[in-house]
């Protein structure tokens, strides 16, 4: 028989209390929470506001890069002036500058320039990518034509800022220029400009920009088409502004020029038909701001040119005469070229124009003569 007394003692189990019971992970407990309809609404405020906050903050950091610029561009002389309300709130950090004036002083010209609206914006998630977009019209006013209105059908520039593992670069491309105004400039426009550099660092204290620049379909003027060929087709640029320094005390234009930095053209091109031509250089600019250099080209069709030219009156007609005796016995016909074509170096300085030893253009001798 089964002794009841060798049987354990057995007492009921109480009830775990809720202290007892597991507890949920962290991780499922804030999955729950956000999955609900309130949690998923509270979420997407959150969102918003930090979206919005980067937004307000990116703006500010355009329009001190905006203020920057132009401060020194007043520091060269430049007088600047400009509006420039926010866009783009909640979806882009931007901003828009309205009736920009910007008037060079009279050591560079005494130009004016006026734009329409230009529009200069980037996101929160590539803040280092910012585009610029100046579509519309714009003026530039000079002593010798007077107010050149122009319309800009596409104009887009892109700047990726600079970090610790990249240089500043600009890459831009307008497209369809036309002139509105005035009678003198009917008939100019530009099918196609594109412009690229990149800042690289040389040594500690020295950098240089290597650019690319082509303008393609330059229609002339019509007073110009008269006695010039009315198209030039392309002109392509591949150089490198050098000898730039990092001295933060001065403007970009002043550590250039007081380092009597160049503009060093490896490869030019200029396809004008009759005329087309292919040089390198180096080019400044002097202490009242004059184009200097010099450099080598090939030319086809440059007699012809020099006719158009002074049928046009741009020319004196003793100059050409003299280019056409001094040059005429360089000519020559290369291997595989049907063409005749000129080597010859060529110069600017003090207004005046060189081709080999022969003085071809002077600006004051043209002013005096005609």
């Amino acid at each position: 028989m089964l002794d009841p007394n060798k049987l354990p003692h057995l007492q009921p189990q109480k009830p775990e209390s809720k202290e007892d019971q597991p507890q949920e992970f962290l991780l499922s407990q804030i999955i729950s929470a956000f999955s609900s309809k309130k949690g998923l609404t509270y979420l997407c405020c959150a969102f918003v506001l930090i979206y919005i906050s980067l937004c307000v903050q990116g703006e500010h950091l355009l329009r001190q890069g905006v203020y920057r610029v132009f401060k020194e561009l007043g520091q060269e002389g430049f007088g600047v002036s400009y509006n420039a309300p926010s866009s783009y709130l909640a979806y882009k950090s931007g901003l828009n500058l309205d009736d920009l004036v910007v008037t060079a002083p009279e050591k560079m010209g005494g130009w004016v320039l006026k734009t329409g609206r230009i529009s200069i914006s980037s996101t929160p998630f590539t803040p280092r990518t910012v585009i610029i977009k100046v579509n519309g019209t714009h003026s530039l006013t000079t002593k010798t034509i007077g107010d050149i209105r122009l319309i800009v059908g596409q104009g887009d520039f892109k700047l990726r800022l600079p970090s610790r593992k990249e240089q500043l670069t600009v890459s831009g491309d307008l497209k369809n220029i036309q002139s509105a105004s005035p009678k003198s400039m009917a008939g100019f426009s530009v099918s196609d400009l594109s412009l690229t550099a990149a800042l690289s660092q040389d040594s500690a204290d020295k950098a240089s920009v290597p650019f690319t620049f082509q303008a393609d379909q330059i229609h002339l003027p019509a007073y110009m088409a008269q006695h010039l060929p009315p198209v030039l087709q392309t002109v392509r640029l591949n150089g490198t502004f050098s000898d730039i320094t990092n001295d933060e005390t001065k403007t970009f234009l002043a550590n250039w020029m007081n380092n009597s930095g160049t503009a060093e053209i490896k490869q030019g091109e200029i396809d004008w038909h009759p005329f087309s031509a292919s040089f390198n250089g180096t080019f400044g600019l002097n202490g009242s701001y004059e184009l200097i250099g010099a450099g080598i080209a090939k030319m086809q069709g440059f007699f012809t040119l020099l006719d158009k030219l002074q049928s046009g009156d741009y020319l004196l007609p003793r100059r050409v005469s003299v280019a056409k005796v001094v040059l005429g016995e360089q000519l020559k016909t290369e291997k595989n070229e049907t063409t005749p074509s000129l080597t010859s170096s060529f110069g600017f300085q003090n207004g005046k124009i060189y081709i080999g030893q022969i003085l071809l253009y002077d600006n004051h001798e043209k002013q005096t003569e005609f």
